[in-house]
Formats: C-alpha cells, structure tokens, sequence
C-alpha cells in the first residue's frame, strides 16, 4: 500500500448511471472544509459488473461507500452487519468500511425528516405515492413521527403498495390503507403531508402531474417531491398555486448525505458546507 493510501481516506458512491450525481460535490466539499484528508469518487458499475466490482472493493483500501439505484437492495448479501433502520427498511444506501468488514446503513429515512422537522407535531394523516424503495424509507421515517395516525400508500400497481403495508405493520400500529393513484385523488381527505417518491416530474420526462393535490389538502398541507432536478416540479408547481408549504428533494440530498458523513467521520457538515451546498446546487441542477 502505498503513502497515498495510508494517509488521504476514500470514499465513494456505486450505482448506475452516475453522471448526474451531486454526491462527490457534496462530500468532497465537507471533506475540504473541515480539512479532513480524504477523496470522495464516482464508481459507476454497470449491473452485470456488480459482483465483480463489489469483491474488488472489499479487498480494497475503502473507508466508506454511498449506494444508489439500482443497488440499495442487492448490496445486502455483501454487507456483514447491519444498522436496526436499515434491517427493517430492507435497504442500504450508506457502508462504513473497517478493513474487509462492512457495515450497512440507511440514512434517507433521517434526510427527509429533517426539512419538515419543525412541522411534525402537526401531520397525522399521511399520502405516499409510490411503493419503491424511496417509499419504504419515507413510510418508515412516518412510523417514528409520534402524531402520524393515517397513511395511504397509492401506486400505479396496487400489489406493490399492498407489499409494503404488509411489511410496515410490522413496525407500527397506525391505520393504512392502499390504492392506485386515481381513488386516492378522488378520497375526499384533506391530509396533512403528501409526499411523491417516484420519478413523475423528473427533469427529462414528460411533464405529468402525479396527482393533483387540490381536493386532497386544506391550508397548511406540505407537499413534498423527492425530486430535485427539477426543483420545481409540476406536482410542486400546482402546490405553489394552491399556497401550500412545498419541499422538493434537494433538502433530503444534503441531509442524507451529512447524516452518512457522520457515520464515516463522526463530524456534521460544518455551517459553511451547508450554506454553500444549498446555494450552489440549485445553480449545478439548472
């Protein structure tokens, strides 16, 4: 091993495609702010590349790894401990590696709590749309919100929604309910949070509307997309009309990332990492 190696940590993000990732910005940017030695690097692997590249890293030299789509799930059987969150959420998207001994973490339920924190003592009723991963980890981040008493889950394939409600009474008591995303436009609830985790309204895809959020919210609902590229996506644009609170993703990507920093080095971002990521991004994503 050379000197390199033995004094500048790496660390790095795995999944496929990276070109759009913002996580080597972000993590590199912290690094050098609080002059921690260290390099953070994209290791963008094809799927049937995956075991491959995932044996020459753990014979390698990591401090640590971000996994991302598509990859969250097929990382487990490399992992050799698991965080509790991350067990029940049935997804790793953070690894802390201490030499071949990799421990797995998910910190996207924490990051998107964190934008709405000062809100939670007034969501009960609950709206996802989608049953994916981001699903997952948003609808477990609700369980542990002491006020949220309802939460529908509606999906374009009901059975998918109906999986994950299976696996979320497992950890909570709260009433669910699923259905495909036309009945839960036309449910007649005001809720006080919806929240869209799937891609409708990406930059690069056709402009489409997941759900109008009219006849499902009053004044004081929070609309909030996971999406950040746009920032402002049609579902966010009708809430803007609507003078609801809105969030878009970009909130969630620094905050994942800073509870993931944590758990490699121990340390938050600094206030001037976090001023600077929420100024600049915007202008990286437009």
């Amino acid at each position: 091993m050379n000197k390199m190696n033995t004094t500048i940590k790496r660390y790095g993000i795995i999944g496929f495609p990276l070109k759009h990732s913002f996580s080597p910005y972000i993590h590199n940017r912290a690094f050098g702010d609080l002059g921690i030695k260290a390099v953070y690097e994209k290791i963008e692997t094809e799927p049937e590349k995956f075991e491959e590249k995932m044996a020459e890293l753990k014979s390698g030299n990591l401090s640590g790894l971000n996994v991302t789509i598509p990859y969250k799930e097929r990382i487990l059987r490399f992992i050799d401990q698991i965080d509790p969150y991350a067990k029940a959420i049935g997804a790793v998207n953070t690894i802390k590696c201490h030499y071949d001994r990799w421990t797995g973490y998910n910190t996207d339920w924490a990051g998107f709590l964190k934008p709405i924190e000062t809100d939670l003592d007034s969501i009960e009723k609950c709206l996802i749309t989608g049953a994916g991963g981001a699903a997952r980890a948003v609808a477990f981040a609700l369980l542990k919100v002491k006020r949220v008493e309802f939460l529908w889950i509606a999906n374009r394939t009901v059975q998918r929604a109906e999986k994950l409600v299976r696996t979320l009474k497992q950890h909570g008591t709260i009433e669910f309910r699923t259905s495909d995303l036309n009945e839960a436009a036309e449910c007649g609830i005001s809720f006080d949070l919806i929240v869209n985790t799937t891609s409708v309204g990406m930059s690069g895809q056709k402009e489409e509307l997941i759900i109008d959020p009219q006849p499902i919210s009053k004044p004081g609902t929070i609309i909030y997309d996971l999406i950040y590229n746009p920032l402002e996506t049609p579902l966010l644009q009708a809430a803007a009309k609507l003078n609801l609170k809105t969030v878009n993703g970009l909130p969630m990507l620094i905050f994942q990332a800073e509870e993931a920093f944590k758990i490699w080095t121990g340390r938050r971002f600094n206030q001037n990492t976090i001023n600077h990521l929420f100024d600049k991004l915007p202008e990286l994503i437009r």
